[in-house]
């Protein structure tokens, strides 16, 4: 008998959109593309738990940092060493959700946040008619 891998491991099944109106932008960020990975992997499944339709995470530019240090001083001033770092980014559009369930999904995803991965989110509130 063949086993089927846990809900886990799988892409998240995304929900549809009944009113298309976007309420919120989740901001990511790392140094490490797996670790990135992992946590949208997790943010997607957790949104598609509570029932709030998103969008796949869309990658966003790549931030890329050069620098260069000297490896010894005097003599040796040829003698260089450069570094890079990379900023890996990634969005997600959370769409038609109540502004409850949004605060309810902000505060686990804090809760569970990641070392290593950033979060920002952008939020708009709808004004009562």
């Amino acid at each position: 008998m063949l086993e089927l891998p846990s809900r886990g491991y799988l892409e998240p099944q995304p929900l549809a959109k009944t009113h298309g109106i976007p309420v919120a932008i989740l901001h990511l960020r790392s140094y490490h593309i797996r670790l990135l990975d992992l946590f949208i992997h997790f943010a997607l499944h957790s949104a598609v738990s509570l029932g709030i339709p998103t969008s796949k995470a869309q990658p966003l530019k790549t931030q890329r940092r050069l620098w260069t240090v000297i490896k010894g001083p005097f003599v040796h001033k040829k003698t260089q060493e450069n570094f890079v770092r990379l900023t890996h980014k990634r969005a997600i559009r959370l769409y038609d959700a109540n502004p409850g369930v949004l605060e309810m999904y902000f505060a686990y995803l804090r809760a569970h946040a990641l070392a290593g991965v950033g979060v920002r989110a952008i939020r708009w509130d709808r004004a009562p008619l």
